[in-house]
C-alpha cells in the first residue's frame, strides 16, 4: 500500500485504510490510550467518510457537492488519525499496529529524551457550562514543557478524591495547553479531581502533579 506519512495516497487505497486503520484503533483504543473523545470523533469521522466516499464515486451521484463533502470528510478523518496518532507513546505500539496503521518507528539515532522529573501545574477555569478549561504550566512556573517531553498526561476522577493512580480515568495527552473537556448534563454540580504528569517522547512519564480540584458548573 503506497503511503504519505502515513495515508496512501490513491483514495481507493485510502478508502481501504480509514476503515481497517479506524475500527483497528477503536478496537485497541485502551491499550494505545484513545481518549472517549477521540474515539467519538473516529467513529464519526468514518461514518461521514463512508456516506461521503460511494456517492463521490457513482456516475449517479457525483456531483461537485458530492465531491466537495467527500474531500471533507477525507481531511477530517485525516486530522484526527493524526491527533490520535501523536497520542500514542512510542512504547505502547506493537509490530501488529505499526503494520496495520502504517507507523514506521521512528529514528533512535537521536540522544534519547531525558525521563520527566518535574511536575506539571494545573488550573482549571470553570467559567463555562459544563466545560472545564486546563492550563497547564511545569513546576518553575514556565509556560514551556520541560527538554524532551512531548506533552501532559491528564487524568480523573468525578465526584471523590483520589488517592491511588488505579481509581482515575485516563483523559488526554495534551500536548498544546489549554486542553478544553466537556462534561454531561448529569455530571453537574459534581467535584472533578484531576492529576497530571508529563510524558516524554518515548512515552516515559514523570512524577505526579498535586490534585487539583475543580466543580463543573451546571
Amino acid at each position: 500500500m503506497p503511503n504519505s506519512k502515513p495515508f496512501p495516497s490513491k483514495e481507493a487505497d485510502l478508502n481501504t485504510y480509514f476503515n481497517l486503520a479506524i475500527p483497528y484503533l477503536l478496537t485497541n483504543a485502551t491499550r494505545l490510550l484513545v481518549s472517549p473523545d477521540n474515539q467519538t470523533a473516529l467513529s464519526a469521522r468514518l461514518a461521514a467518510w463512508n456516506t461521503a466516499y460511494p456517492l463521490s464515486q457513482n456516475p449517479n451521484t457525483r456531483t461537485v457537492t458530492t465531491t466537495a463533502t467527500k474531500d471533507a470528510a477525507r481531511d477530517e478523518a485525516k486530522e484526527t488519525l493524526r491527533i490520535v496518532f501523536a497520542d500514542i507513546p512510542e512504547s505502547a505500539l506493537i509490530d501488529a499496529d505499526r503494520t496495520t496503521l502504517n507507523l514506521p518507528e521512528r529514528s533512535t539515532s537521536r540522544t534519547p529524551a531525558p525521563v520527566p522529573s518535574t511536575k506539571p501545574i494545573g488550573q482549571v477555569d470553570t467559567s463555562k457550562r459544563l466545560e472545564h478549561t486546563i492550563r497547564i504550566t511545569d513546576e518553575d512556573g514556565s509556560a514551556a514543557k520541560p527538554e524532551g517531553v512531548r506533552g501532559c498526561q491528564i487524568w480523573m476522577k468525578i465526584g471523590s478524591p483520589a488517592t491511588d493512580p488505579s481509581e482515575l480515568s485516563y483523559v488526554a495527552t495534551d500536548t498544546r495547553s489549554p486542553y478544553v473537556y466537556h462534561f454531561e448534563g448529569k455530571d453537574a454540580g459534581k467535584a472533578v479531581y484531576y492529576w497530571l504528569r508529563w510524558e516524554n517522547t518515548r512515552g516515559e512519564t514523570g512524577p505526579w502533579s498535586d490534585s487539583v480540584m475543580a466543580t463543573i458548573v451546571g
